[in-house]
């Protein structure tokens, strides 16, 4: 066929590879090899050669970028190595015909589009492939199901954060740094603390190592601890179907804690609210000193600040939570407070009952957490039912440990209260806000009428000291 009357002496290569896995375009290499000597046969000159390596022709949201170049730049004709690099569903081949070129295949001779059943044969060959890509692919799911039930990994992708090319061997610095971010989350550290810290580490992970080397994102450090890939569970589409043949990196207790803490839709907010992880010092202890009603934090005209429910306050954050610091610390190394301490520190298990009390609660919202996760559609019902059971066990077992201890909150038995305020800026903040709360009534004053900075520290924050018999 001619293309416009005139005899068609130039064509267009066109190469395609639906997986590369070395990146070296070897496949598209040989394809342009072949297309060449087609068209020194054919009598055609090269005008370009298009190529859209790694690329799927079969999948919807798949763009082919040089494929659509080619076809807006209306080629005198195709050659390609075979018709199924070119066309594999029936809307792309109808874009082809628009075009009223003609297709030469090394591997599957000439589609003459010039004549209707030259357009027939076409149209059938490409519904043949058509069926067969969606055969095959019905296929691959089921070997791949077949394989997470046994346990076997998918190694076809990029290795997995913590594991070596075979998915399956750990690597110890990045297993160490899984656990330490699940701690960190635990502790009540942000995703974007974990970011940091592995980014600073220079583990980066394996996708963004091949995409250049892009530092981690929130949504790759919550899809690493979140994955049950780390307790040694196999899953299919998001659901867990088995156990794992490689070794988990996390123990159950740990990871469903922090699928608990992560699938929270409300875990940034501050308060007691059950199932909430506060982000700030005081929220949820300090007190209005208007209303009784505690605070949370929020920003006012730029400034980070605590206030009631009903904004009779706007503390300064950085005042309020510097002063209950000080206070907290005060009280600490106060005489009769610190004798106090020492003589009821431990409990007949070696432990403190408020620690015991504190940890009860959190697994508490950890439960409620899962609840809630499922219900936003975070976790999948599999995910909320073995982290539930595992959690209720833990949960069984603190609370029969608290009948008859007393005590106080976490505390290092080692460097004890000399530690603790040592190491105050960077104790983890859920422990720096159970001392607080042992300590010291924070209230906060509202500033009626005056101007913030006319105020004093003890303007804005009023500290009231607990005895230990509270």
């Amino acid at each position: 066929m001619t293309n416009r009357g005139m005899p068609v002496t130039q064509a267009d290569i066109y190469l395609r590879m639906s997986k590369d896995l070395t990146g070296e375009e070897a496949g598209v290499a040989r394809q342009e090899e072949e297309c060449r000597k087609l068209c020194a046969q054919l009598g055609f000159q090269v005008r370009h050669v298009w190529v859209d390596n790694d690329l799927s022709a079969t999948k919807a949201h798949v763009v082919r970028p040089d494929f659509e170049a080619m076809l807006v730049s209306e080629p005198p004709a195709i050659v390609c190595w075979h018709t199924d690099r070119l066309i594999r569903v029936t809307k792309d081949l109808e874009r082809v015909i628009e075009l009223g070129v003609n297709v030469h295949a090394v591997m599957a001779g000439h589609l003459d589009l010039s004549t209707p059943a030259g357009r027939a044969v076409a149209r059938t060959v490409t519904a043949w492939a058509t069926y067969e890509g969606e055969q095959k692919a019905e296929r691959q799911k089921l070997a791949n199901r077949q394989s997470a039930v046994a346990g076997r990994p998918y190694t076809a992708g990029i290795r997995p954060f913590g594991y070596g090319e075979d998915h399956m061997t750990i690597l110890a610095e990045e297993a160490q740094a899984i656990r330490d971010g699940a701690k960190m989350v635990l502790e009540g550290w942000s995703l974007s603390a974990v970011a940091r810290y592995w980014t600073e580490l220079g583990l980066l992970s394996p996708r963004g190592v091949a995409a250049g080397g892009k530092a981690w994102t929130l949504r790759g450090v919550k899809k690493v601890l979140m994955s049950p890939r780390y307790i040694g569970q196999s899953t299919y589409l998001g659901e867990v179907v088995g156990e794992a043949t490689w070794p988990p990196i996390l123990d159950p207790d740990t990871h469903y804690g922090v699928v608990a803490i992560l699938g929270n839709p409300e875990r940034f907010s501050g308060g007691q609210r059950t199932g909430r992880t506060p982000a700030n010092l005081l929220a949820g202890i300090g007190i209005c000193g208007e209303c009784s009603q505690t605070v949370n934090g929020r920003g006012y005209r730029g400034v980070q600040v605590y206030g009631c429910k009903d904004t009779h306050t706007r503390t300064p954050r950085s005042i309020a939570d510097d002063r209950a610091s000080k206070a907290t610390l005060a009280r600490l190394v106060f005489p009769d407070f610190l004798g106090q301490i020492l003589g009821s520190q431990q409990s007949q298990e070696g432990q403190s009952a408020a620690s015991l009390h504190s940890e009860a609660q959190m697994l508490r919202e950890r439960l409620d957490g899962l609840a809630t996760a499922f219900a936003e559609g975070a976790i999948n019902m599999s995910q909320m039912t073995a982290g539930s059971q595992a959690i209720q066990k833990k949960l069984e077992a603190v609370e029969a440990e608290l009948v008859g201890s007393s005590g106080i909150p976490p505390l290092d038995p080692v460097s004890g209260i000399a530690g603790l305020i040592a190491g105050w800026p960077t104790t983890p903040l859920p422990v720096r806000r159970a001392w607080v709360d042992f300590c010291v009534i924070v209230t906060l004053n509202p500033q009626r009428g005056r101007k913030a900075s006319d105020m004093s520290t003890d303007d804005h924050v009023s500290i009231e000291w607990r005895d230990v018999e509270e």
